[in-house]
C-alpha cells in the first residue's frame, strides 16, 4: 500500500512537471530567475520526445508499482495516462505539436510583457520612442 501511494505521488509530480513545462514561463513574470530552470525543463522534454528516450519519473513509477506487487504498464507515461484516455490514439504528434505551440506562445507573451515593463520603467513608455509625456519630441 505504501509503495502504491508513493507511485501515485510520482504520477502527480509527473503531471506537475508537464504543467510546469507547458506554462512555467509565466513564472518569469514574477521573477526572471524562473526562466532558466523552465528552459532546462523544456529542453529535457524536447530531448525525450526527439530521442524517444525514457523519463526517469516513468521508470521510478513503474518500479514503485512493481514493489507494490502490481504489474507496471507498458510504454510511456503519456501513452498510459493520456493517449487513448484523454486524447484519441494516434494524436501523439498533434498533441506534442500543440504542447510546443503553447510553450512558444507563452514565451512570446512573457517576453512581450517583460519588454513592456522595461519600457514603462524607463519613464512613461514614451522615452523609447523619443517623445516626452507631453507629446513633444525630445532630443
Amino acid at each position: 500500500m505504501v509503495w502504491m501511494t508513493i507511485a501515485w505521488a510520482v504520477v502527480l509530480l509527473h503531471l506537475a512537471f508537464l504543467l510546469f513545462q507547458m506554462l512555467g514561463a509565466l513564472l518569469g513574470l514574477v521573477s526572471r530567475a524562473w526562466l532558466v530552470p523552465h528552459l532546462a525543463v523544456v529542453a529535457w522534454g524536447v530531448g525525450i520526445v526527439i530521442t524517444q528516450g525514457g523519463c526517469p519519473l516513468t521508470v521510478l513509477e513503474k518500479n514503485l508499482i512493481e514493489r507494490a506487487g502490481g504489474t507496471p504498464y507498458a510504454g510511456s507515461f503519456l501513452d498510459h495516462y493520456l493517449f487513448g484516455i484523454l486524447f484519441p490514439d494516434g494524436t501523439q504528434a498533434l498533441v506534442y505539436g500543440a504542447h510546443l505551440v503553447v510553450i512558444v506562445a507563452t514565451y512570446a507573451y512573457v517576453l512581450t510583457r517583460l519588454r513592456w515593463r522595461s519600457v514603462q520603467a524607463s519613464g512613461d513608455g514614451a522615452g523609447a520612442a523619443g517623445v516626452s509625456s507631453r507629446g513633444v519630441e525630445s532630443g
